[in-house]
């Protein structure tokens, strides 16, 4: 490319920015309308199956909530996606926003959009076909005749007879082109294809602006003879290099006269208005003809009572309120029926356990007998207050047993302190050994003191307890009684006082004798 044409393709890209605006606004006859089964856009592009609406893909394509990926980045890789309704409107404009980004500074191979008589198949041409009939217009990624002139946007217009020239990007076959680098840009391009009294525009948003209308003209061909009725897609390819090509959204509006849509919509109220006319008319007969019916002949006359042949709005409520109960209430049932064999299982693993051979015994042998289970046996109430009983009874044992280590600790003090006082003068004791003595035989008290009362809350709280559920027929129980523990307790702190008391009037005996 020369410098003086460079100059010129940015000076025609300056004055043409904003250059697009909507058909319908610039001629009033013309209606727009908007064809949802020719677009897609997300999100919510595709199904939960992954199918789009009104559309089929293949090849490599990937649809996705937002997006369709044609081809991804992996090399030689070719993707399709073409719409199933063909659009057989005379004015058109296709606004597509697309995104093609790679990793190398060089891409390949494009993309396509097509308008063609039928839907293409995987080829070779960006993906698609060759030898079609209708319109392709490419982006071209790649410069494969080498004169740095790609990535370009390229237009070419085939009868179905020209094979597609890619050793020079079909240089000397397209109708119309501009050069316009689309690769990796920081936001989607779009461009707007319109069709319009048979002359086809392209527009083209470069990515770069936040202005979603901030169009430049790219290319324009007059005469453009396209099929009547054609298919839309759009196709993408990887060779050597490779890159990812999206289409975020494919919108399709169609433009008719305002004068021509008034005219078809006149002659369809008109066809509506016949058709509505016959119809009263066959009915109006149709009702004559069952009365001559039931006149010549009354004896095949049945009346039909509908009230006994169909059920009515208010018997179809009641019948499935009457089904949903009869269910919940068989539903209970089962709960109530396995919640019983749990009981059981539970009552006897946790009664049982102690003298099982005997409760198996009283359970064949006894008249309350319910499922193997005697019927004096504790509830499963019965069962947990015994359980926290013991629990509880545990913690004031471990208590004591925290009491009585620190009153041997202090024991042992004291006997230290007695064996490592030394005479000081003549004969008398140090006065740190009276001190000691007072103050160990003080923690003592103490000691004592918070054992009675800890005792005292014990003895309170001990009738309140729940006894271990006794068997009849058996005299021995495997509880432990509060009062045999307590007894126990106080036999063992009267015989820690009375050796303390016995070992220190010893120690007293043999100092004076020293």
């Amino acid at each position: 490319m020369t410098f003086s044409s460079l100059i010129l393709t940015l000076s025609c890209s300056i004055i043409c920015v904003l250059a697009y605006t909507d058909p319908s606004a610039t001629n009033p006859q013309l209606l727009k309308r908007f064809d949802y089964k020719l677009s897609f856009k997300g999100p919510h592009l595709a199904f939960k199956d992954g199918t789009v609406p009104f559309w089929t893909f293949g090849g490599s394509a990937i649809a996705s909530d937002d997006q369709v990926r044609v081809t991804p980045s992996i090399r030689s890789q070719k993707g399709w996606i073409w719409s199933n309704n063909p659009l057989t409107a005379d004015h058109w404009l296709l606004d597509i926003k697309l995104r093609v980004t790679g990793r190398g500074r060089v891409g390949a191979d494009g993309m396509a959009i097509w308008f063609t008589d039928k839907p293409g198949v995987e080829g070779t041409v960006f993906g698609s076909n060759d030898q079609w009939k209708g319109l392709g217009i490419f982006l071209d990624s790649f410069d494969n005749d080498a004169l740095q002139n790609n990535p370009i946007i390229a237009v070419m217009i085939n009868d179905g007879t020209k094979a597609y020239d890619h050793q020079h990007d079909g240089s000397s076959q397209i109708q119309g082109s501009c050069i316009r680098d689309f690769r990796n840009k920081p936001l989607p391009i779009r461009l707007k294809i319109e069709y319009i009294n048979q002359a086809l525009t392209i527009y083209i948003n470069n990515g770069i602006s936040q202005d979603d209308n901030a169009f430049e003209f790219c290319t324009r061909i007059d005469r453009a003879q396209l099929p009547q009725s054609g298919y839309l897609g759009v196709t993408a390819a990887t060779g050597g290099l490779a890159d990812d090509h999206d289409v975020l959204e494919f919108l399709t509006n169609t433009y008719s006269e305002r004068q021509v849509s008034a005219q078809n919509q006149a002659a369809n109220d008109e066809q509506a208005r016949r058709y509505k006319e016959e119809y009263e008319k066959y009915e109006q007969e149709l009702k004559i003809q069952q009365a001559d019916y039931q006149k010549s002949h009354p004896d095949a006359v049945t009346q039909i009572n509908e009230q006994q042949v169909y059920e009515s709005e208010y018997d179809r409520e009641f019948r499935v309120i009457l089904e949903g109960q009869d269910q919940i209430r068989l539903s209970i049932s089962n709960v109530d029926r396995k919640m019983a064999e749990v009981l059981g299982r539970i009552e006897r693993l946790s009664i049982t356990g102690g003298a099982p051979q005997q409760i198996g015994e009283q359970a064949q042998g006894g008249t309350g007998v319910v499922s193997g289970v005697p019927a004096d046996v504790a509830r499963i109430q019965d069962i947990n207050r015994v359980i926290n009983a013991n629990t509880d009874m545990t913690r004031t044992i471990q208590s004591f047993a925290q009491v009585l280590t620190d009153l041997q600790q202090k024991v042992g003090y004291l006997q230290s302190n007695l064996v490592n006082q030394q005479p000081v003068g003549t004969g008398h004791q140090a006065p740190s050994g009276s001190n000691a003595d007072s103050t160990v035989l003080s923690e003592l008290r103490d000691t004592i003191r918070q054992i009675k009362s800890e005792t005292n809350t014990l003895l309170h709280k001990a009738p309140n307890q729940v006894t271990c559920p006794s068997i009849n027929g058996l005299s021995d129980s495997t509880c432990l009684g509060p009062y045999t523990f307590f007894v126990i307790i106080a036999l063992q702190i009267a015989v820690v006082l009375g050796y303390l008391t016995f070992k220190n009037r010893r120690e007293q005996l043999s100092r004076k004798y020293l």
